[in-house]
């Protein structure tokens, strides 16, 4: 009978350790550091979309193809603007400015082998030349009342023979000219005709300016 309250006891003490060995066991579990890897919070990142910068091939610009050069020249009447002994430069019956060079070759016989002045209005032939600059070849005084004062002539070869819609086509030079022929133009040299005019023949053609009619077309070679 003394055996029973000691084995109460033992059990007792058997009970307490093992509910101090859970209590032990449950705070290790809550207290322990993690060795995993630990995470960091991240805020998602929405990648923008690469920027594409749009080219667009740039066109070609139309250029004019340069034209073969043909023999040929310009004449006008117009006032002097400037002049040097190798060169001058002269106003057109079409507004434009024209500068001519001057050389041994250039007749001045009209000015006693001197040079017209600043200001005088000149009668001038001029040959083209195959870097499209002129050179004179006569210089003379105007004569008072010439018919020709608002005349440009160019002179220079047909690049097609002229058809039905009586249009002329030539180069003088290094520039290509286009004009209709009217019904009152002059066309003696061509038997009036201006379907008489063909392909690669050398003309003279005159414009009056400034309402650019064509005045008459011959054979500067008559």
């Amino acid at each position: 009978m003394q055996k029973n309250p000691f084995r109460r006891f033992q059990g007792m003490i058997v009970g307490a350790a093992a509910l101090v060995m859970m209590i032990l066991i449950s705070a290790c579990a809550g207290t322990g550091t993690s060795t995993g890897a630990s995470t960091t919070g991240t805020t998602p990142t929405t990648s923008s979309p690469t920027q594409v910068t749009q080219t667009t091939s740039q066109q070609p610009t139309p250029t004019t193809p340069p034209v073969a050069f043909k023999a040929g020249g310009i004449s006008f009447i117009g006032p002097v603007k400037s002049i040097t002994t190798s060169s001058l430069v002269m106003s057109a019956p079409d507004g434009q400015t024209y500068t001519l060079a001057i050389n041994a070759q250039t007749n001045l016989s009209a000015y006693g082998g001197g040079l017209p002045a600043v200001g005088a209005s000149v009668d001038m032939d001029a040959a083209a030349n195959p870097d499209g600059s002129f050179t004179a070849t006569i210089l003379k005084p105007a004569q008072p009342g010439d018919p020709d004062v608002n005349v440009i002539a160019y002179t220079g070869i047909t690049t097609s023979a002229v058809g039905a819609d009586r249009v002329i086509h030539f180069t003088a030079g290094t520039k290509s000219y286009t004009f209709t022929i009217p019904a009152t133009a002059v066309l003696s040299d061509f038997g009036g005709n201006a379907q008489a005019i063909g392909n690669n023949v050398a003309v003279k053609v005159k414009i009056q300016y400034p309402a650019i009619t064509l005045v008459s077309i011959g054979n500067p070679n008559a």
